[in-house]
């Protein structure tokens, strides 16, 4: 078939390149995804370049390739594997999965690569669909150009009917070799599973079939007495409800304040605050996962699969003319997909009733295991104002800043950094000695705290600024017959630095107004060994 006027038609190996749980990286941190996408698109661009082929960038996170060999078209892709698994794109892990095809593409004569079209762009993009991450699919046509010249994983796929695409494409995938043993296809997965299921039914079958063989018949009323009675099947004991890992990391301010929007915070405690308050919910704050993220070189997802986390929660709010919008983003750890995405919104003014609308939605939209008379706690549990919240968080740090990473720490996820956390579901038993040790310096502090005695609390601090000292002061000015309550610790170690989470929960009477108030955050401190002796460390 000859081209139209003013294109020309040409035979190439096309590659399609982008990124596994894209949106679900946006979703958690749109600002870091670009840059290391962008970075990710530069590594990429490069190394096609070097094996003399050509590139474009497309929308996202997505690269089109092409080139005149189909050898160097796959070679190319375990080249962008493995360069994406060595590098630490700032702590993010990406995984990256890779389609090629060797077919007809038509360019218009003077435009880009970009602009191209034809089957085989639209079945090399099907193909990087099919990809497990970290894997190249191919098809037939590629695979019989490289069969016996790597020493590489090849899985047979069989025929797949791709979407969009009128003829089935015979499709195989590509593993690198040091990643072969842990590869388990997915259709090797479906097979076990029903083979499991079926297992399950015969048992099923077999076991009721001999109750009623070896069962006493004086056990099982069978007849039809004058009476008409039956006898009721004694029913099995509820299964115990288990327990939710939740994560809560930042929350973005669209508006003119950005950062310095103290909503954010009260946001995102708010949510740590009231859901750590659920008997059969466990939550972990973005700080809390930070400290692993940067000690351990992992990336959230990583974190959070350590952590038993199932569900990581993110937003963003605008303030329009006094009326929040809010939008909560929820990732599934386990796919690493953006699962679910909502807007709530209130007015300002009623800042804190907002805040437990907000829990209750997560509650419903996420199916949370939680008790009638426990949401009536939470919508009952603050009796505070806006200001007074704002004050204690303020004492507590404010904003707590980037937990930084150590020099010279690279990221890593393989290697078995001493690590342990208690409150969790991991504790070792060598925790001991420096849990408690930890847990004194949070008692003092609660202490501290509640005496209002600046000079022991900056005793407890590796160093106390000026506007942390201010800040407390603020606090103690505004309270009357303070009593303070830390509950619901989690403490995570790594070397001679720490983390700990708690809820601490403050009654006192509001000088100002004179009325009781009943105020509860959830916070988390960062404390190193120094000298023998664990310090909180300045946020």
């Amino acid at each position: 078939m000859s081209a139209p006027e003013g294109f020309t038609r040409r035979i190439c190996a096309v590659m399609l390149a982008d990124v596994s749980g894209y949106s679900a990286l946006v979703g958690l941190d749109d600002e870091r995804t670009a840059e290391v996408v962008h970075r990710l698109h530069e590594v990429v661009c490069g190394l096609v370049a070097d094996a003399g082929g050509q590139s474009e960038v497309r929308a996202g996170d997505a690269v089109l390739a092409a080139f005149d060999s189909v050898v160097a078209a796959v070679d190319t892709g375990l080249a962008i594997l493995r360069r994406v698994g060595a590098e630490g794109f700032t702590g993010t892990n990406l995984k990256v999965r890779i389609g090629i095809h060797l077919g007809d593409v038509l360019l218009r004569e003077n435009a880009s690569f970009n602009e191209a079209v034809g089957d085989a762009i639209n079945i090399a993009a099907r193909l990087e669909a099919l990809a497990q991450p970290g894997t190249i699919c191919v098809s037939d046509g590629v695979y019989r150009h490289v069969r016996g010249k790597r020493d590489e994983v090849f899985i047979d796929l069989g025929r797949q009917q791709l979407k969009n695409i009128s003829d089935p494409v015979h499709a195989y995938l590509i593993v690198p070799r040091e990643h072969a043993s842990a590869y388990q296809p997915k259709r090797w997965r479906r097979v076990l599973w029903v083979a499991s299921a079926a297992l399950l039914v015969l048992a099923a079958g077999s076991a009721l079939l001999l109750y009623r063989t070896l069962t006493p018949s004086h056990l099982v009323d069978t007849k039809a007495g004058s009476e008409g009675r039956e006898v009721a099947p004694v029913s099995a004991p509820e299964a115990p409800i288990q327990q939710v890992a939740l994560g809560v990391m930042g929350f973005r301010s669209l508006g003119e304040t950005g950062r310095d929007d103290w909503r954010r915070d009260a946001l995102r405690d708010g949510l740590n605050t009231q859901l750590s308050r659920l008997s059969h919910i466990k939550v972990y704050s973005k700080e809390f996962i930070d400290f692993l993220i940067t000690r351990k070189g992992l990336t959230e997802i990583e974190a959070a699969t350590q952590l038993g986390i199932r569900k990581m929660l993110s937003g963003s709010f605008v303030d329009s003319g006094g009326a929040l919008q809010i939008e909560i983003h929820v990732v599934d750890v386990e796919s690493g997909v953006l699962e679910l995405s909502y807007t709530t919104s209130g007015s300002d003014e009623r800042f804190l009733d907002l805040q437990s609308r907000l829990v209750l939605d997560v509650i419903s939209r996420l199916n949370l295991p939680v008790s009638d008379a426990e949401k009536q706690i939470l919508l009952a549990q603050q009796t505070t104002d806006v200001e007074a919240l704002r004050l204690l968080m303020e004492a507590e740090g404010g904003r707590p800043a980037e937990a930084p990473t150590p020099a010279g720490l690279e990221p890593r996820s393989s290697l078995p950094d001493p690590l342990w956390w208690v409150g969790g579901s991991v504790a070792r038993a060598d925790a001991g000695p420096a849990e408690v040790a930890i847990r004194d310096v949070i008692e003092r502090y609660r202490r501290a705290m509640e005496g209002a005695a600046i000079e022991a609390l900056a005793g407890l601090y590796s160093e106390f600024p000026p506007d942390l000292q201010s800040a407390q002061e603020r606090y103690f000015g505004n309270v009357r017959d303070l009593h303070v309550d830390i509950a619901n610790l989690d403490i995570a170690v790594v070397g001679d630095e720490a983390v700990v989470s708690y809820t601490r929960t403050d009654d006192f009477t509001d000088a100002r107004t004179g009325r009781p108030m009943h105020a509860a955050v959830r916070v988390t401190k960062v404390l190193r060994l120094i000298d023998g002796d664990w310090k909180l460390t300045a946020q």
